[in-house]
């Protein structure tokens, strides 16, 4: 971490070390990115997990989706870490090549799927926009429903934050990863 080392597992509290396993239960053993400056506040920690588990483990939004929101809002923000721990993962559920280095590249992909479409450009004017347009709100419900429409947004919001934790604290790619932007 650029403006945080790791907190050394010898100077983690109780709590903190409680937190940090259940967190490395959730994310194959490790505990990076916003979860290792979290760790740090276990409260914020532990919600922030919680959201996280509830919209990626829990939630009705297709993986293919819940990728796809992720890479706009990350790129959005230019948050480094983030986007190299999703890229793999967006591409492994079936977002194209294309469609990511498009992203990648602030250019407006050309979607096949009518779903990603709309994810696309919802997500897109709920950013830039704010607030998002009725029509396009309409658009949302008639094609997800509304349990599904606030997972969307929420998942947009979540990722929002922790783009903005990583950039406050300046957290760079993955280790080996390259800049992606």
């Amino acid at each position: 971490m650029a403006r945080l080392d790791p907190l050394p597992m010898e100077e983690l509290s109780p709590e903190q070390k409680a937190l940090h396993a259940v967190l490395g239960g959730t994310r194959k053993g490790r505990v990076s990115g916003p979860f290792a400056i979290w760790l740090r506040n276990p409260p914020v920690a532990d919600a922030a997990n919680k959201l996280t588990l509830a919209l990626r483990e829990s939630g009705k939004v297709e993986k293919r989706l819940y990728e796809l929101i992720v890479l706009i809002v990350t790129r959005y923000w230019s948050a480094r870490y983030a986007w190299s721990s999703h890229e793999g993962a967006a591409a492994a559920a079936g977002i194209s090549p294309e469609t990511i280095e498009a992203i990648r590249h602030q250019r407006k992909p050309d979607l096949k799927k009518d779903d990603e479409r709309l994810v696309y450009e919802a997500v897109t004017e709920l950013l830039e926009r704010k607030p998002l347009s009725q029509a396009t709100y309409d658009r949302m419900l008639k094609q997800f429903g509304l349990d599904v429409t606030i997972e969307i947004f929420s998942i947009a919001g979540l990722y929002s934050m922790v783009s903005t934790v990583l950039n406050g604290f300046d957290v760079p790619p993955r280790i080996g990863g390259e800049t992606p932007f």
